[in-house]
């Protein structure tokens, strides 16, 4: 898999749901996989959605509390972060991703 796209993580604080201040906590390169037909609708059958699936090496600090922001520049919350291995058998995890109507701001330092 080639991982030639970059995103950052960010957690929302608590305290921070009406300022909708997203927190970056790290960055990681993605590569993006397809959302199929099945998976699609699965998710709105269970009252959700899923807007894109990316893959990250590593990852294992991110989860499903957390939100992306991939280098399409939206705000996308992560609704499942799946642990596992890619076909190399190294470490990896599969994001399942739902963009976001609201706006936020992203703390800078």
């Amino acid at each position: 898999m080639i991982y030639d796209r970059e995103l950052n993580i960010c957690s929302l604080p608590d305290g921070t749901p009406l300022q909708r201040k997203l927190e970056p906590v790290s960055r990681h390169l993605y590569a993006e996989k397809e959302v199929y037909h099945a998976r699609y609708w699965e998710s709105v059958q269970a009252g959700s959605q899923i807007d894109l699936m990316v893959c990250v090496p590593d990852g294992w600090d991110i989860t499903a509390t957390m939100y992306c922001v991939p280098d399409d520049g939206h705000v996308y919350r992560i609704v499942q972060a799946q642990h596992g291995k890619d076909e190399d058998g190294l470490d990896m995890t599969t994001l399942s991703l739902r963009r976001m109507e609201g706006n936020y701001d992203i703390a800078r330092s």
